[in-house]
């Protein structure tokens, strides 16, 4: 894989960040657009061609990021709808492979993965009636809460009926997004603490660098995942 390095500055960049964060440096503000510039460098420079629904999505999770820490309650609106739009963005990589899968379901394979998104579904529960009463625009909510649940069932569903060693990826991707949109609204409704913070942010870190690779290593999973059906 090409631009290793970039990778690799990439990661130690998000870090630096999210230590600037602890210590209330706004310097966050300005490395940050530049770790986006990177990932996505790291993306051309494997594929050897622009992907704009890929820069839609760094350019929406920018705008989020940055706006969720400056004041996400006042930004709410914005916030919610920019990762709506990221995560439709990712949905619409994703459906080559869900056509793809196979449509046969096996109720051993399942009930494990099943278990688990009910277990996540009812944590989601539990935060959302404790932050219920504080949500400033529920139609903005609900509808990036659905966006969430689908962008959760396709990272789940997909490595299930496609069993592609690539595709185990998904599930790295479907737990970040599972971890950062919670702990986004925990650290701002119910617990102002930095390791909540940290750990969002860690979130938004992995899920940029684990789409990345996933992407560049779609053509390959989708020429031979008939071989794993």
């Amino acid at each position: 894989m090409r631009g290793k390095l970039l990778l690799y500055v990439y990661l130690i960049l998000g870090i630096l960040e999210i230590v600037l964060l602890a210590y209330n440096s706004q310097s966050y503000f300005y490395l940050h657009p530049l770790g986006v510039i990177l990932i996505y460098l790291f993306y051309f420079l494997n594929v050897h061609k622009h992907n704009y629904f890929l820069l839609l999505f760094f350019g929406c999770e920018l705008i989020n990021e940055v706006f969720f820490l400056i004041d996400f309650k006042y930004y709410f609106e914005l916030v919610l709808s920019c990762y709506t739009l990221a995560t439709l963005t990712m949905i619409y990589h994703l459906w080559p492979l869900m056509r793809n899968a196979s449509l046969k379901f096996e109720l051993d394979i399942l009930l494990g993965p099943l278990l688990g998104v009910l277990g996540m579904l009812l944590i989601f529960w539990e935060l959302l009636v404790m932050i219920f009463a504080k949500i400033p625009n529920y139609t903005v909510f609900f509808i990036g809460f659905a966006a969430l649940l689908s962008w959760i069932f396709f990272c789940t569903i997909i490595p299930i009926k496609n069993r592609h060693p690539q595709n185990s990826l998904l599930f790295i991707m479907g737990g970040s997004m599972a971890i950062m949109a919670p702990t986004m609204f925990i650290h701002t409704f119910l617990w102002d603490h930095i390791l909540i913070l940290t750990l969002s942010m860690m979130s938004m870190l992995i899920l940029k660098w684990v789409i990345a690779v996933f992407l560049i290593r779609k053509d390959q999973i989708l020429s031979t995942s008939d071989d794993f059906l």
